[in-house]
């Protein structure tokens, strides 16, 4: 983390940082309301199917759905530095012995 605050941050990399937490809060109030939702919401039906359920349908996925896109996010607008690339062993098994 060090190394981080030595070099240059990118306007890129930064807008990526806001754009990704953003998307953190927003991840966590899709959780939080899919739970609220199917817990308030069981008496209540809407195509056959409880408001409970829909909310499971829809919160599941879109929660799955916002934390690839952090995950793309985080490999697409943040570079990795050539000493984390020049450590990675490729074979550790073979390094071993």
């Amino acid at each position: 983390m060090a190394e981080r605050t030595l070099r240059e941050i990118s306007d890129e990399e930064e807008i990526w940082l806001t754009i990704r937490s953003i998307l953190t809060v927003t991840r966590v109030a899709v959780l939080l309301g899919t739970i609220i939702v199917s817990e308030f919401f069981e008496q209540y039906y809407f195509l056959d199917l409880t408001i409970a359920i829909w909310s499971l349908i829809v919160g599941i996925p879109l929660f799955f759905f916002i934390s690839v896109l952090i995950l793309w996010g985080n490999k697409a607008f943040i570079p990795i530095s050539p000493e984390e690339q020049m450590t990675t062993i490729l074979r550790p098994i073979l390094e071993r012995t």
